[in-house]
């Protein structure tokens, strides 16, 4: 994620109790070290199959499921979603533009956002468009 989704993330965390806060921690040691395998890994920060910080989550939580409009290889537009959501036939046919998620707008947006959030920061603009791994978030 973006540093300025990052810093909230951070604040989130740090004000987790600290049982649930050691939890996440040894988790996230568990998701480096098996990202360093190549094997597959889930969040973190979920505890109990729920988000430790849902109330800070970032952008991608909460488009999580949504169905997504993007621009797709070839220029054209396409639409992602999770096929757990829309399980009948046809279902996604149904939807209209206005019941998509602009996922490449919001990804601009938050871009200049976080911009922004650099540049007040004292940070390099060619540093806003690093992405910290949650993992890393956690354990820094």
């Amino acid at each position: 994620m973006f540093a300025v989704e990052a810093e909230e993330a951070r604040a989130a965390i740090e004000s987790l109790p600290a049982p649930i806060r050691a939890r996440v921690e040894e988790q996230a040691r568990e998701v480096i070290a098996r990202e360093a395998q190549g094997e597959p890994v889930a969040c973190p920060l979920l505890v109990n199959d729920r988000c430790s910080i849902y109330e800070s989550r970032p952008l991608i939580c909460r488009t999580q499921g949504l169905p997504l409009l993007m621009e797709a290889e070839d220029g054209g537009q396409e639409v992602d979603f999770c096929p757990l959501n829309f399980t009948e036939a046809g279902a996604v046919d149904d939807l209209d533009e206005d019941h998509l998620v602009p996922l490449d707008g919001l990804n601009m947006r938050l871009a200049l956002v976080n911009l922004e959030h650099c540049r007040e920061t004292g940070m390099e603009d060619e540093a806003s468009g690093e992405r910290i791994k949650m993992a890393d978030i956690i354990l820094k």
